[in-house]
């Protein structure tokens, strides 16, 4: 059977807020039609089955890439009823009759539609008419071909997003331009601010995380940091309270917390709300150090790395700080009291949490060369599994 996993990316509006998931499906190796239809079906029930795609883009709206045979309310993904799904189509899609009208009747019940690769063309322009979204890549393009194309979609009532969004100096020159929506990574490769220097409040914030994270910092010290600060201790013990902390009792005091946490985990909270509380960070940066965390931390578990994994969480946790702190990667690095291991792992991708933390940045870039990843005995399909899983885990940990 041929080889089908899938990717998810986000998508941004001008405020960097999530706005949707896409979610494309990729074949891994050379097969039939026939076949891929049949792997694609397969992994969309067992995903179903086991965590259901609601799971995978929380409270946001999904882009979906089908092949368009499987473009048929049957066959469809399922999601609740206040999140209707919005169904990706090519320029192809024209010619095909029996599409047509099952895209016009999902549209009628609620779905909607998204035209991938834009260009000038009558083709796209007739696809448009039927759309309420269309994609445009942004590379190769001048502003004044971008400018133009976005004001004629507008004023047919058609939304814009960008695609291939790598930095935020490109965000905010496409932002000008008029998109309306942005896909890509660009978060995570902020404008960097203050040469390299740190503002006073975010020096403050580094300094603590700093202590936090000595591997000699015990209980007692990371109470007594926790308890100088009033705000933070009253919103940990409200996460962990948090059912998809699944704690078993109601926790009321640092000290329970230790009891039902333990040292590690209870750092993790608290690593966890520091960087939330960051202002002018967008909630995505987040959502994405938290799912790279346990990403790592799923390959160090299901491979001979299990008794590191607790290392390999901290490498995806922390692959982020340069965009929260607005300073290049290494700087920040280098004033935490992190392993030389896991320090290099961070700046140069070195040993084998540095490949963990390359293979998670390469799925994110949603690109079917994925497809030749691997990571010790585990191939795509068991990456991309885990990528799925742990997004699901992040979307859920900052409810």
């Amino acid at each position: 059977m041929s080889e089908v996993f899938i990717g998810r990316q986000p998508v941004l509006d001008r405020y960097m807020n999530v706005f949707a998931y896409d979610l494309q499906f990729y074949q891994g190796l050379t097969a039939t039609c026939d076949a891929t239809l049949q792997a694609t079906q397969s992994l969309i029930t067992n995903i179903q089955e086991a965590i259901g795609f609601q799971a995978i883009v929380g409270n946001h709206a999904a882009m979906v890439h089908l092949p368009s045979q499987m473009i048929r309310k049957e066959l469809l993904p399922r999601f609740d009823e206040l999140h209707p799904i919005m169904l990706e189509i090519s320029s192809d899609t024209l010619g095909n009759a029996p599409l047509l009208r099952s895209l016009k009747e999902l549209k009628q019940l609620g779905s909607s539609i998204v035209l991938g690769e834009f260009i000038n063309s009558k083709t796209c322009a007739k696809l448009a008419s039927i759309s309420d979204y269309v994609k445009i890549d942004t590379t190769n393009k001048n502003s004044i071909e971008l400018k133009s194309m976005i004001d004629a979609l507008h004023q047919k009532g058609i939304k814009v997003i960008a695609q291939k969004v790598d930095t935020e100096v490109q965000f905010q020159v496409l932002k000008t331009l008029g998109f309306d929506y942005f896909q890509g990574y660009f978060f995570n490769h902020p404008t960097i601010i203050n040469g390299k220097k740190l503002s006073g409040n975010r020096l403050v914030l580094l300094e603590l995380l700093a202590k936090i994270n000595e591997p000699s910092t015990r209980f007692q010290t990371l109470s007594d940091l926790i308890s100088q600060d009033v705000t933070l201790s009253y919103k940990l013990l409200e996460a962990i309270n948090n059912p998809a902390a699944m704690i078993p009792i109601r926790v009321e005091s640092i000290s329970d917390a230790l009891r039902y946490l333990g040292l590690n985990r209870l750092k993790f909270w608290v690593n966890t709300l520091m960087l939330s509380n960051m202002e002018g960070v967008p909630k995505e940066l987040l959502t994405s150090s938290l799912a790279r965390a346990k990403f790592c931390e799923r390959l160090a578990s299901d491979t001979e790395y299990t008794k590191d994994k607790e290392s390999f969480f901290l490498v995806g946790l922390f692959s982020n700080l340069g965009a929260f702190f607005k300073v290049p990667l290494e700087d920040v690095v280098m004033e935490m009291p992190l392993s030389n291991e896991i320090k290099a792992a961070l700046v140069q991708h070195h040993g084998a949490m540095g490949d963990a933390l390359l293979i998670v940045e390469q799925i994110e870039q949603l690109d079917a060369s994925s497809s030749h990843l691997k990571f010790e005995q585990l191939g795509i399909l068991e990456l991309s599994e885990r990528f799925m899983l742990s997004n699901t885990w992040a979307q859920q940990a900052i409810l």
